[in-house]
């Protein structure tokens, strides 16, 4: 899972047996640890704080058009995780037919596919939530539920294109018991390495610039938040109103948590795509892409923890949900029974 344009991890069998060779213990070391211990404990995390977000932002009370999208990016980044976590523990390394193939057409299209559904997801985001910042009466007009849905929509059109040629880069060779995958020749192909530079620049250089910019001017706005609130309620002069003031002021400051984050953890990945581009042979690369998709898993599975400490709204709605579960569980059937038998 990664927004890197090339495979997430080597399961490779490369062309050339030079490239084999050019590999030390010490990347060989990192690439286990990062692949059979801490990727998973990650993944593992991220799926059960993606649920939790799901339940949470299926709630009625974020119905939102604004928290459409950080339930359209929870849904993309648990598909992705959900997708990893299996490979990850079993089939890393495989030689098996089913894991080859699980790794070749849907481990490596499939989570980059989700992956780029949410990095453009939270650009799309960002992008609105400047222009609410910038014209707060404006955008509260026109903005709705099914333009979100619109928007989300345009972004998985645009993902489709993306990821579609990654279908294409490899083939799979049976050799008796053992499976292995080898460059097709699209990979090496002119139009290939045309498609990968645009990906490169549509998963990581454009959101990259998008999401600086936007962040800059939101941080901004929000140190001179006093200041904003006393122009906002000169023409919100209703409790409702300055409620609703309130819970889009919240909502920024968590959408800021989600940019930092994402630059964050998507600036390695960029600065491994250049030396992929410049210098496949750099020593040590093949650890620095490891780790740098170790750091994107981590992207898509912290945000939970980004609602609670910076959305006293998801956390209120947090709360909500789980008394209500509890409540349930206590006046469930099974439960009196036990309670009168005993």
């Amino acid at each position: 899972m990664s927004y890197n344009t090339t495979e997430v991890y080597d399961t490779t069998v490369n062309s050339t047996a030079d490239q084999s060779t050019e590999t030390n213990n010490v990347d060989l070391d990192i690439e286990v640890i990062c692949n059979r211990y801490i990727a998973p404990v990650i993944c593992s995390i991220g799926i059960v704080g993606n649920i939790i977000n799901f339940i949470v932002l299926s709630n009625r009370r974020l119905k939102k058009g604004s928290y459409m999208y950080l339930k359209a990016v929870t849904i993309f980044d648990l598909m992705a995780l959900l997708i990893s976590l299996p490979y990850m523990l079993i089939g890393v390394g495989s030689t098996e037919y089913f894991w080859v193939w699980f790794s070749v057409y849907i481990f490596l299209p499939m989570v980059n596919f989700f992956t780029a559904c949410s990095v453009w997801t939270t650009v799309v985001m960002a992008i609105d939530r400047f222009i609410f910042v910038k014209c707060p009466t404006w955008s509260r007009r026109r903005n709705s539920k099914v333009k979100a849905q619109i928007k989300i929509f345009a972004v998985i059109t645009l993902a489709i294109i993306i990821c579609i040629p990654k279908f294409f880069c490899y083939v799979i060779i049976e050799n008796g018991q053992i499976t292995l995958i080898r460059d097709s020749d699209f990979r090496h192909s002119l139009f290939f390495r045309y498609t990968e530079i645009a990906s490169m620049g549509a998963l990581h250089f454009v959101p990259l610039f998008i999401l600086s910019i936007v962040n800059v001017y939101l941080v901004k706005k929000l140190q001179s938040a006093r200041k904003m609130k006393r122009e906002l309620e000169m023409s919100l002069t209703t409790d409702h109103e300055t409620e609703w003031q309130k819970s889009q002021q919240i909502f920024t400051i968590t959408l800021v948590s989600i940019v930092v984050l994402s630059i964050i953890f998507i600036l390695p990945a960029s600065i491994v795509d250049i030396f992929l581009n410049i210098d496949p042979t750099f020593p040590h690369l093949r650890s620095m892409r490891n780790i740098s998709n170790l750091l994107l898993w981590c992207n898509l599975s912290l945000n939970c923890f980004l609602y609670c400490i910076f959305n006293r709204q998801y956390l209120r709605v947090l709360k909500y949900v789980i008394d209500r579960g509890c409540d349930r569980v206590r006046r469930s059937p099974s439960r009196t029974t036990e309670f009168q038998l005993a």
